[in-house]
């Protein structure tokens, strides 16, 4: 029953948000109603194919289409409309791509109009092109040797082939590319120039993350620089936050950004290292700090998000057709406390779905940061007394919070209709931060229930099927993580190995109970079985 109320649910959100966008930037005539059915890339063309219900035909007979750009909020006061076609049940609009040229329509959304009164009026929903990848001149294969991962530290990569890492994880921040140049690149005709030391930097940190067999996972974020400050969304520029939502408000940065990850996925598709997983942002749903854009509500964010995600998900798959991508949310799934500009990630991730699905499905994928509550709770298992009150974990789509041992929460939500990727599976799904510490100030811990929790949280996320990849934080203690929140959370330190280390490059290896059965006792169990494992 609970499953069945939350589709309703969900095709209510669709539907109002299609009644906004109808209403975008002028009025809407009420009396034609027309859907965009679909708009994809056909050859050097765009094919906009549009369908309406019986109604009045405006006075001229004609359907008129305007191009939007992902900076534009409607059609305003504008004429200039690309492509007319006369009205009737079935309208098709073809008009050209022009692939990198300052004209290219890569980006763009398109809307149906009518003219009524020396203006053009809205009356379809705006569809972005729903098939990027049709121009890619990349297609890598996605390489998955083990479900497990790590965010890596490339100082150590000669480690990740031994402890048979799948996934190695790292950051990128966008603004760090253009706080000086020495790489030109030209795009849509325009020549760009990139920091000389920043691109060197990820050529090696990338080449040795691909040299080592693993499948590259690149957190896509961005910061607060003041000199390149226009990147940050028009809202969010204040500094002293972690990471800010990505500025597509605006003509120069919307294109800055979309020439940057153009260059990075034609750049990391080949020879210098392979990025196979992109992640746009970082825990999106928690505004404050992870993606900041000031004071706005959930809607807002979501609606926003969608936005940078678009520009990002087709400037990579129209330079690498087998690059995925994928958003980021943490693991308040339904947690509320008040705090401004944090919400909860179901809320977040729904309107975010509804908005990409308004406005022309895309292969988007999921990722999660299934962590203990609390963060410093090592062993996920059991709560604190005064944590235990609170029923912050159980199986439904209610819970407050996701950990190792409710994930099918997650996926269970993914598997509703209104979630499905365009061609009706599910989506690709992965976590792609989950870590445990050694050491905390508040909950005792050591390295031994460190690497029983690795083992548990682990055995728990690989049986969900899924659940195509598990990157534990980190690879290497990280100082200001240890300063700040007093939490040691690698399977390493720089001067040598903690006990997980061993576990970890084991732990997979089909039945190794000398590296995975040590945990029990500390389970407070005998068996495997007991927990519903093996």
């Amino acid at each position: 029953m609970m499953k069945e109320n939350k589709r309703a649910g969900l095709g209510i959100v669709l539907a109002l948000l299609l009644a906004a966008v109808l209403q975008l930037g002028t009025a809407y005539a009420a009396e034609i109603a027309v859907t965009i059915e679909q708009c994809e890339i056909s050859g050097k063309n765009v094919t906009v194919t549009a369908t309406s219900i019986a109604a009045p035909a405006p006075a001229d007979g004609m359907y008129y289409l305007f191009e939007l750009k992902p900076y534009e909020l409607g059609v305003g006061t504008r004429k200039d409309y690309c492509a007319k076609a006369p009205v009737a049940a079935s309208a098709s609009f073809s008009i050209p791509l022009n692939l990198n040229s300052t004209s290219s329509k890569l980006y763009s959304r398109f809307v149906v109009t009518v003219q009524q009164n020396d203006s053009f009026v809205p009356v379809s929903n705006e569809m972005y092109i729903t098939n990027p990848e049709a121009v890619a001149s990349k297609s890598t294969a996605y390489p998955v040797r083990s479900k497990k991962g790590l965010t890596a530290d490339w100082r150590y990569s000669d480690e990740l082939a031994h402890l048979g890492v799948g996934f190695a994880s790292y950051e990128l921040d966008v603004s760090r590319f253009f706080t000086a140049g020495g790489i030109p690149y030209t795009y849509n005709g325009k020549t760009y120039s990139f920091n000389a030391s920043v691109v060197r930097e990820y050529d090696v940190i990338c080449t040795r993350l691909a040299g080592a067999g693993c499948n590259v996972v690149m957190v896509i974020k961005n910061s607060y620089i003041p000199a390149v400050s226009e990147l940050v969304v028009p809202s969010g520029r204040s500094a002293g936050k972690n990471c800010y939502a990505f500025n597509v408000d605006e003509q120069i940065p919307t294109e800055k950004l979309e020439a940057l990850m153009s260059f990075l996925a034609n750049r990391y598709s080949g020879s210098m290292g392979t990025i196979h997983t992109w992640v746009i942002g970082n825990e999106v749903n928690s505004s404050n700090p992870w993606h900041y854009m000031g004071n706005v509500s959930a809607d807002t964010l979501a609606a926003h998000y969608a936005k940078e995600f678009r520009v990002c998900y087709n400037a990579i798959k129209s330079q690498n057709s087998g690059a995925r991508v994928f958003t980021s949310f943490d693991q308040r799934w339904n947690y509320k406390d008040g705090t401004r500009g944090q919400f909860p990630a179901r809320e977040v991730l729904d309107a975010f779905a509804a908005y990409i699905s308004a406005s022309g499905n895309i292969d988007w994928g999921l990722s999660f940061h299934p962590y203990p509550a609390p963060m410093h709770n090592c062993r996920f298992w059991s709560f604190p007394s005064e944590y235990a009150k609170l029923n912050l974990i159980d199986h439904t789509d209610d819970s407050k919070f996701v950990n190792p041992a409710n994930t099918d929460v997650v996926t269970n939500h993914m598997m509703l209709p209104a979630m499905l990727a365009p061609n009706g599976s599910v989506r690709h799904i992965l976590i792609t931060e989950m870590g445990f510490t050694s050491y905390s100030t508040s909950i005792p811990t050591d390295e031994l229930t460190q690497a029983a929790s690795i083992v548990f949280a682990y055995k728990l996320t690989a049986a969900n099927p899924l659940i195509e990849g598990i990157v534990f934080h980190r690879q290497v203690d990280h100082a200001a993580e240890i300063k700040g929140d007093g939490m040691a959370l690698g399977i390493r330190t720089e001067t040598g190995v903690k006990y997980a280390f061993g576990v970890f490059a084991n732990m997979d290896k089909g039945n190794s109970p000398e590296y995975t059965d040590f945990a029990l006792p500390i389970l407070g169990i005998t068996s495997w079985s007991q927990v519903g494992l093996e």
